[in-house]
C-alpha cells in the first residue's frame, strides 16, 4: 500500500493505492464547509444511472459543483483531489422514521417518562451522532416530546452544532390514552385534532405524525383497530396539505392503511397490515395505496434481531410478525409501491443507525436489486418528504451529503455498515466509525 502525493498546477492531490484495504489520509486534513476538494473513485451510484466506474465529484462549499466520469474534471484553482479507485461513493444515508430522543433500549417508554427535556435534547444529539457516525447524514424524527428534537435542529441547521440534517415533527397527534400519549400531544375530536396540527405548524415542525391506530409501546392501545373515526383522518390530511406540510400516517391494521390512502396521507409507517384474518394485503388495499401514489415505509429493522442467537426480549413475537410482513412488502414491491429504508430507531431494541441493516433487508429480504434498496434511503425518502432539491443523490447543485465505502458494494454489499468516510454538507464528519468534528 502506497500514498503519493504530487502537484498538478495548484491543485494538491492525494492518490491512494491500496491492495484490500483503503487508506484516507483525511484525518489530517479534515475538510470543513467552505474547502473545495475532489473526489475519485472507482464506483458510484448516480441518479437514473445506477452504478457508474470511475467518477470523480468536485464539491465546493458544502455543495456538489460537478460530477464527471474518469478525470473529464479539471477545476481551476486551490484544489484537494483524493483518488480512490478501489472505493464506492454514495449519498449519504436518509432514515426516514426515528425518534432521536427514545433510548433504543428494553424500556423505551420508562427511558422518556420522568426524564427532563434536556435530557432528552442530550440524548437526541447523542443518537444523531451515532448515526451520522454510521453514514445517515439526514434524519427524519416522527416524534418526541416538548419539541426537543425541533429545537436540536435549529441549532443544526444553525452551525451552532456540528451533525447530520434533522426534520422534525413535534409529538405524535393521537387520542387520549392513546399510542404515545406520554408524549403530550393528545387530541380527541375533530377540531382538536386540526388544532393541534396548527399548533405544531406554528411551533416548527417540518412534518405531521397521526397515529391512525394504536402501538406496541403503548400499554391499552391497540395496534389492530383505528384511534380516529375516518372523517377525522381525512380532515387532518386536508389540513396538512393546506398547512404545506407533510402527513406520517402510523398504521398496522389493513383498515388504517387503506384509510390512509383513502386520504392521501403521502408516507405510511409500518403497514404492518393486520386484520381479522391475520396479516395480508389485499387486491382492494394495493390499489388504493397505488392510485394514492403512497410510500410505504417499511420500518423493517424492527423485530431484526442483531444477533441470530441472542433472546428476544418479548419471546420472539416481534420477529414472527415481521416474517409474516415481509410477503406483504413483497407484494407491495413487485406491484410498484415505493418502500423506504426507515428503522423506527430508538423503540425497543432497535438502535440508531441501522438504516444500513434496512438497505440489506430490503435487498435480501424482500428482493429489491441493491440500487433500489438503496434508493429506499437516498432518493425515495429525499422526495417523499420533500427534501429532494437539497439531498438524496449525488447530483450537481445538490448538498455534499456522501459516504465512501473500502471497496465495491455491487460484490460487497454488507461495507455499507461500515463506511471509511462520511461527509455532511461537505464537512468530514467521520472515518472509520470515528468523528472527525
Amino acid at each position: 500500500m502506497t500514498t503519493k502525493e504530487f502537484g498538478i498546477g495548484t491543485r494538491r492531490a492525494t492518490q491512494v493505492r491500496s491492495n484490500g484495504g483503503l487508506l484516507l489520509g483525511l484525518r489530517e486534513r479534515a475538510f470543513g464547509p467552505d474547502d473545495t476538494f475532489a473526489l475519485r473513485v472507482g464506483v458510484a451510484l448516480l441518479p437514473g444511472r445506477g452504478f457508474v466506474e470511475d467518477v470523480t465529484v468536485l464539491v465546493e462549499n458544502g455543495t456538489i459543483l460537478e460530477v464527471g466520469e474518469g478525470g473529464e474534471i479539471a477545476p481551476k484553482g486551490e484544489l484537494e483531489l483524493v483518488s480512490t479507485p478501489s472505493s464506492t461513493l454514495l449519498p449519504g444515508l436518509i432514515d426516514s422514521h426515528v425518534h432521536l430522543s427514545f433510548s433504543g433500549g428494553l424500556d423505551p417508554v420508562g427511558d422518556v417518562v420522568g426524564v427532563s427535556d434536556s435530557q432528552l435534547a442530550l440524548r437526541a444529539y447523542h443518537n444523531s451522532m451515532v448515526a451520522l457516525a454510521r453514514g445517515v447524514t439526514t434524519l427524519v424524527d416522527c416524534g418526541a416530546r416538548g419539541g426537543v428534537v425541533i429545537k436540536m435542529r435549529d441549532m443544526l441547521e444553525s452551525g451552532e452544532l456540528p451533525g447530520p440534517r434533522v426534520l422534525a415533527a413535534g409529538a405524535p397527534i393521537t387520542t387520549t390514552a392513546g399510542h404515545c400519549a406520554w408524549l403530550g400531544a393528545c387530541a380527541d375530536s375533530l377540531d382538536e385534532v386540526v388544532r393541534e396540527a396548527r399548533r405544531q405548524v406554528g411551533a416548527g415542525a417540518d412534518l405531521l405524525k397521526v397515529m391512525v391506530t394504536g402501538g406496541n409501546l403503548t400499554p391499552g392501545s391497540n395496534p389492530s383497530m383505528l384511534q380516529y373515526a375516518p372523517e377525522v383522518v381525512l380532515a387532518l390530511a386536508a389540513e396538512a396539505r393546506r398547512l404545506g406540510r407533510i402527513l406520517v400516517a402510523h398504521a398496522h391494521s389493513e383498515e388504517a392503511v387503506a384509510l390512509a390512502a383513502q386520504a392521501g396521507i403521502p408516507i405510511v409507517s409500518h403497514a404492518t397490515c393486520r386484520s381479522s384474518g391475520g396479516i395480508g394485503l389485499s387486491d382492494e388495499t394495493l390499489a388504493s395505496l397505488l392510485g394514492a401514489g403512497t410510500v410505504i415505509d417499511a420500518t423493517i429493522t424492527v423485530g431484526m434481531l442483531a444477533d441470530p442467537d441472542c433472546t428476544p426480549p418479548d419471546g420472539g413475537a416481534r420477529a414472527q410478525v415481521r416474517s409474516e410482513m415481509l410477503t406483504v412488502f413483497k407484494s407491495m414491491h413487485n406491484s410498484g409501491v415505493p418502500l423506504l429504508a426507515g428503522t423506527d430507531g430508538g423503540v425497543t431494541s432497535v438502535g440508531h443507525g441501522g438504516v444500513a441493516r434496512a438497505v440489506l433487508a430490503l435487498h435480501r429480504e424482500v428482493g429489491l436489486d441493491l440500487v433500489d434498496a438503496l434508493g429506499a434511503a437516498t432518493l425515495n425518502p429525499a422526495a417523499a418528504v420533500g427534501i429532494g432539491a437539497t439531498t438524496g443523490s449525488i447530483s450537481g447543485g445538490l448538498s455534499a451529503d456522501l459516504i465512501l465505502l473500502d471497496g465495491d458494494i455491487r460484490t460487497q454489499p454488507d461495507l455499507l455498515r461500515t463506511p471509511a468516510a462520511v461527509w455532511s454538507r461537505g464537512r468530514l464528519a467521520a472515518t472509520a466509525g470515528s468523528f472527525a468534528i
